[in-house]
């Protein structure tokens, strides 16, 4: 479980009680939320998948190099932000419904390549000199993905990449189109309540002083006892 972020206070006004739950801080620099996150991208990259194979579309998996004149990853994911967009479009000529999830990785060189899970059935050749004209490099693969668990596997096996420090502004780890599908709420007990982050003593200190004025139990959510107290002065903020 992260311990870098602070509570989730789940307030149930009507039971007088409120549920208390670890909240995520969601950063990929910590090894507990950047594995979730990778598993949960590795999901919708299946869930994706198995979608579009199973309405008869082809499934590709795509890698775009960077220009070879550009030798830096700051260079090179510019150069990617400004070709997409008429990349995007020249796809969509191709294939009205494109579906697509976009992974970039820092290769071993420093430089930013894209890895691309779509159905837009274009050929390596059309590809290559595609993102030529846009900047890109002139070395493009496709594998065609016969199963949606080949696509999980790659799409968890690079979204989890270090990328060091000093990214660009902005920067996305995933990029995935609109109707991408997407990982469903579960539907639980725990829908109805009316959640309050807190992520300080001092605000803690304020959820126990309204518990206690009100006659609110404070529930641990993951033991089901009585919430033990935490000190959240330990939490590390990453930038």
């Amino acid at each position: 479980m992260c311990d870098r972020a602070g509570l989730l206070i789940g307030w149930d006004d009507a039971s007088k009680r409120a549920l208390v739950c670890r909240a995520n801080c969601d950063s990929w620099k910590c090894d507990e939320c950047k594995k979730r996150m990778s598993e949960n991208w590795g999901l919708r990259a299946y869930m994706g998948s198995r979608k579009l194979i199973s309405e008869g579309d082809k499934l590709d998996f795509v890698t775009i190099t960077g220009h070879e004149k550009l030798k830096t990853f700051s260079a090179t994911e510019a150069v990617w932000r400004k070709a997409w967009n008429p990349l995007y479009c020249a796809l969509k000529r191709k294939k009205s419904s494109l579906e697509y999830m976009i992974v970039p990785e820092k290769h071993k060189d420093g430089r930013m390549h894209v890895h691309c899970l779509w159905n837009a059935n274009v050929t390596q050749k059309w590809l290559k000199d595609n993102a030529r004209t846009r900047g890109l490099g002139h070395q493009c693969k496709i594998i065609h993905i016969a199963d949606s668990g080949a696509a999980q596997h790659y799409v968890t096996k690079y979204v989890g990449k270090d990328f060091g420090i000093d990214l660009p502004a902005h920067f996305r780890r995933v990029r995935v189109s609109h109707n991408w599908v997407d990982i469903p709420e579960p539907a639980t007990n725990t829908m109805g309540l009316r959640w309050e982050y807190v992520g300080t003593n001092g605000a803690l200190q304020i959820v126990y002083d309204e518990c206690q004025s009100k006659h609110i139990t404070l529930i641990d959510q993951k033991t089901g006892q009585i919430f033990d107290d935490i000190d959240l002065g330990t939490i590390v903020s990453y930038a």
